[in-house]
């Protein structure tokens, strides 16, 4: 398969095109600098340039990625860090619906993603998933066996965005071993991909 549509993070530019960014690299924005590795603060960087780029690109987010950026923020970095501010063993049980969702933490952590999120507003362009979910059954309504769900349903929603307007990925994700939409990664597996093409 040929795998011209992917370019390396390092010799990326923004260009005046939309953007979908990918949950992973959501949430490396979202953590700030301090706790993110150099290849993660090198995405956050190139997001900020989108973000702040006078060419005004857009960056395409569908309300299940709002999901996804909410759940992974909730589940696996704002429960962890009040487990281990409150001493909370991991072998102990601890549930995230019973024991960490009725928390002061957990609604400051809610309402933290909103409000950072939101003050990205100008830049994102909110979309609905009509698109995919049409036919009968709905495209996405199909196995899928190199893609997890949430992957192979943004990657629906960006080809059929693509059909009117140019749109490339951002993501670390070595899921999207796509070749009809350009890709912006330093993933590994994605940039050999490359190579070997």
């Amino acid at each position: 398969m040929p795998s011209s549509n992917i370019q390396s993070l390092k010799n990326a530019c923004v260009r005046p095109i939309d953007y979908f960014v990918d949950a992973n690299v959501w949430i490396y924005a979202l953590r700030g600098d301090d706790k993110l590795r150099g290849w993660q603060k090198e995405y956050v960087d190139y997001f900020y340039e989108i973000i702040e780029s006078s060419l005004e690109p857009k960056i395409l987010f569908p309300t299940m990625l709002f999901s996804e950026v909410l759940n992974t923020w909730l589940k696996k970095i704002a429960m962890e860090e009040y487990k281990a501010l409150n001493g909370i063993p991991e072998s102990g049980r601890f549930y995230f619906k019973r024991d960490y969702r009725p928390t002061a933490h957990y609604r400051e952590n809610y309402e933290r993603i909103c409000e950072d999120v939101s003050s990205f507003k100008s830049s994102l362009l909110f979309i609905d998933d009509s698109c995919v979910v049409v036919g009968d059954p709905p495209i996405y309504i199909k196995p899928v066996f190199d893609f997890d769900f949430n992957d192979y349903f943004y990657y629906q929603i960006c080809r059929e965005f693509q059909k009117s307007n140019p749109v490339t990925i951002l993501t670390n994700d070595g899921d999207f071993q796509i070749s009809d939409i350009p890709i912006v990664t330093s993933n590994k597996t994605l940039l050999y991909r490359r190579l070997r093409s």
